[in-house]
């Protein structure tokens, strides 16, 4: 029966990441997210239900046009395994009960849904849009505010602000506390790299994008999503520059901080067991 509820969450997970396909295509270039339906960029066909089925379709289509023959991208199949695979992660999560109330699974699939779009989007055309994190750090706040145990209540540095405020006022503020953290610390980090290398070394959506996962995630999950994606920036960054024959070796940021925020959520406790294991050895040396 639970892998019944597994192919579930993969499949509804996949049908968003068929819309997050629209969102990644259009946004940038300002169209309409809902007019005209769904069609092939070539030829203009609009597509049938039966060549729309998220992952299925462009597999039996072998990933090409039923009208025109031209070759789909692989990014859209690409798009809805990924985000089928984040849900059915998060709803193990939930079923598990070690890792995410109702609530904060709810949180961390609208907060997946946006980094996915958004890393897309900043791998083909280098942005990082507002109409996506702006909205977000507003829905991240208004969160807080309704449904303000999506924070951890026993948060040692949200404890400092818990007691004189009203649940639902506290809720907002460890948002808003969340952004602030999430946002400021990349901003500074932008700053100080402008100095120390004399150019542009963090766009603002970056910062916006942070601000975002901090207002839905707080502010612990913001931090450790900054230093997992400064890593996996580094170690990755590098091989891609050795592997490129082009000369362009500008790398967008966005994509390894939606990796570090997917780690720091999904694998936390793993996380703070390596910490502590690091801790322990540190110790003895």
């Amino acid at each position: 029966m639970i892998w019944l509820i597994y192919i579930f969450a993969f499949a509804i997970g996949a049908c968003i990441g068929s819309f997050l396909n629209v969102v990644i295509y259009r946004l940038p270039r300002e169209m309409s997210i809902a007019n005209p339906p769904s069609h092939c960029p070539a030829c203009g066909q609009p597509l049938a239900w039966h060549d729309n089925v998220p992952i299925v379709s462009f597999l039996l289509l072998g990933g090409r046009c039923r009208h025109c023959g031209v070759m789909i991208s692989g990014r859209y199949a690409l798009v809805e395994a990924l985000t089928g695979i984040l849900f059915l992660a998060t709803v193990h999560g939930l079923i598990a009960a070690e890792t995410f109330t109702a609530l904060q699974a709810a949180v961390v699939l609208i907060v997946a849904s946006a980094l996915v779009a958004s890393s897309f989007i900043d791998i083909e055309r280098r942005i990082i849009p507002d109409e996506i994190t702006l909205p977000g750090i507003v829905l991240g706040c208004l969160t807080g505010l309704m449904l303000p145990r999506v924070h951890d209540a026993a948060d040692p540095v949200l404890k400092l602000i818990y007691d004189p405020l009203p649940l639902p006022v506290w809720g907002l503020v460890a948002s808003l506390f969340g952004a602030l953290a999430g946002g400021g610390f990349i901003y500074l980090s932008g700053v100080l790299g402008r100095i120390i290398f004399r150019k542009e070394a963090m766009g603002m959506g970056d910062v916006k994008l942070m601000a975002m996962v901090g207002a839905f995630l707080g502010w612990k999950v913001a931090l450790a999503a900054i230093f997992l994606g400064c890593l996996y920036g580094a170690v990755l960054g590098v091989a891609l520059i050795v592997l490129r024959s082009s000369k362009d070796t500008r790398i967008p940021f966005g994509p390894y901080l939606a990796m570090g925020v997917i780690s720091a959520v999904f694998f936390n406790a793993q996380i703070a067991h390596a910490l502590s294991a690091w801790q322990r050895l540190l110790g003895a040396v």
